[in-house]
């Protein structure tokens, strides 16, 4: 069913507060926020389904500020929530829902006789990610998931093998003979070419975490151990934890040494202390992750130690756009001051324009992401990413119960509006939204978006005239979503920043690809890095 089309509130404009709150395009996510945790002490122990929360009591759903069908949203998205203790006080459980009743065993059978603990738990575990709704493959796309590999051990749960009943013995050892060459033997040959062991339906986290692996500038910062003298100890409420467990991965994963998969164990207990909507083994969505991942890694190496007090004039009306902006970006960066923050947030212009009266209404925000619509009703030619890009930035009559107030008039009236991109960030983060946002209707967009490998170039949606080099942009990294919004898999494209040779990640393994194999219908986050200083090929 087809995403509809963007809708984008007319307020913006972020207030002067630390923590400000807007909506969000996905009021209802398409995968389940709830952890799943089964724990057994007795035969009769029931398994229990339990619901997290975020710091402060409140239901979180996310939390990186990105540019969504509504404009401009900010890091968190809140429902209160009763009952429910702060993250200081540890993760808390506010409600248990019984699952599964076992009965209680006769204890005249000997002990032999009986099912182990850690065998139920295994058993049970088994069951659930072959047959759950969640990982449940339908026939008519399980063609796409004949390479995925996955391993007896309940620690390594993926998708269900599923294999054509042709397949000949020497053709699946010919598989599990690549699947070892991709994550053993090109792990010695070149540096980052190493898998991520899923641990649970992780992929989602693990395509991502592939992603900023080979973002440059990340990169460098962890090699050279630069964060490390901008950890945050007082206002950072991991206290560092957070990223110092992404550095360790990341130095990990591009050791000369490195033999095979790793474990993301130790950073996925991190990111659930952080945000604990990720307790558990449910499927989660991979921009939601990354939203939330990014703004943790901020306030770990956030600069600002003492967080100042909001500014709660507005910014003169009368200045020229450009002061505006320069003003606004200069408040953001009172209280959000990060290597992060240098690297992936932008600043966008919207422009409220009042159809009676003329006057014009001009506010500056910091984006994380571009989430991009995806236009239908094309009648002839691809679908390209800057006709994405145009139906974003496109202007928009704001009418009915969308009247916003003009400051000039005192009243409700018909108006317009229209996004354009002020400050250009140096990695920028296009989301292509694929799914839709509707609890009841839920879809997923399989349109192949055409997007390039090198040379985007962004000047026709710049707010202005740009006085240095034209922003343009070169692809390093794709996360791709196969499936359906009900269940599917996460892997990744990624541009090798040292050799500049493309490698697809699926997990644990990894394999040499090309940069048009990234250009797919199951494109989902696209990193690009702008050209200029920071696109030399790093040298570790």
């Amino acid at each position: 069913m087809p995403v509809l089309s963007p809708h984008r509130s007319s307020s913006s404009g972020l207030s002067g507060s630390y923590r400000p709150t807007y909506s969000s395009a996905l009021d209802r996510p398409y995968y389940s926020s709830s952890g799943y945790s089964p724990r057994i002490n007795s035969y009769s122990e029931r398994f229990t389904t339990r619901s997290y929360t975020d710091s402060d009591g409140r239901r979180v759903y996310s939390r990186s500020a990105s540019i969504t069908e509504d404009g401009v949203t900010t890091r968190f998205r809140e429902e209160s929530r009763e009952g429910s203790l702060s993250r200081d006080s540890g993760i808390s459980s506010i409600r248990e829902n019984s699952v599964y009743d076992y009965p209680r065993r006769d204890n005249s059978l000997n002990r032999s006789e009986r099912l182990s603990t850690a065998g139920m738990i295994e058993s049970v575990a088994e069951m659930r990610n072959k047959y759950s709704p969640a990982n449940y493959v339908p026939a008519i796309y399980r063609n796409k998931y004949e390479n995925i590999s996955r391993s007896k051990s309940i620690n390594d749960i993926g998708l269900p093998p599923i294999e054509s009943k042709s397949t000949s013995p020497s053709s699946a050892l010919s598989r599990k003979k690549q699947a070892r060459r991709g994550s053993t033997a090109d792990a010695r040959n070149g540096l980052g070419l190493v898998g991520l062991r899923n641990i649970g339906n992780t992929c989602f986290m693990n395509s991502v975490l592939q992603c900023l692996s080979n973002t440059r500038v990340l990169l460098d910062y962890i090699r050279k151990d630069t964060y490390q003298k901008d950890i945050n100890n007082v206002t950072s409420s991991m206290k560092g934890a957070l990223f110092k467990a992404f550095g360790e991965l990341i130095k990990e994963l591009w050791a000369s040494d490195s033999s095979g998969p790793v474990n993301t164990a130790a950073l996925k207990s991190q990111i659930q202390r952080f945000a604990p909507r990720f307790m558990g083994y449910s499927q989660q969505d991979a921009q939601e992750f990354l939203r939330y991942f990014l703004e943790g890694l901020h306030e770990d190496v956030n600069r600002v130690t003492s967080k100042p007090k909001p500014i709660t004039t507005d910014i003169e009306d009368s200045l020229p756009d450009a002061e505006k902006a320069a003003e606004a970006w200069r408040r953001y960066l009172r209280s959000e001051d990060s290597l992060i923050v240098d690297a992936f947030v932008g600043q966008l212009k919207s422009t409220l324009k009042c159809t009676h009266c003329g006057h014009c209404s001009v506010t500056f925000d910091p984006f994380w992401d571009l989430s991009l619509p995806l236009p239908s009703g094309r009648n002839s030619g691809a679908l390209r990413l800057s006709h994405c890009l145009e139906a974003f930035t496109k202007e928009e009559t704001l009418d009915g119960d969308e009247k916003p107030k003009c400051a000039k008039c005192k009243e409700r009236r018909r108006c317009t509006k229209s996004f354009s991109i002020q400050r250009f960030p140096q990695v920028l983060v296009i989301h292509l939204k694929r799914f839709s946002p509707l609890e009841r209707f839920r879809g997923k967009l399989n349109t192949l978006v055409e997007f390039p490998l090198e040379g985007l170039d962004l000047t026709p949606y710049a707010s202005e005239a740009q006085s240095g080099p034209s922003p343009r942009y070169n692809l390093y990294a794709v996360s791709e979503h196969s499936g359906t919004p009900y269940s599917g898999h996460y892997t990744a494209h990624c541009k090798n920043p040292i050799d500049g040779r493309w490698h697809e990640y699926n997990d644990s393994r990894v394999s040499a690809a090309s940069g048009r194999s990234a250009v797919s219908a199951e494109a989902y986050v696209l990193f690009y890095e702008r050209e200029g200083g920071s696109s030399q090929r790093s040298r570790l």
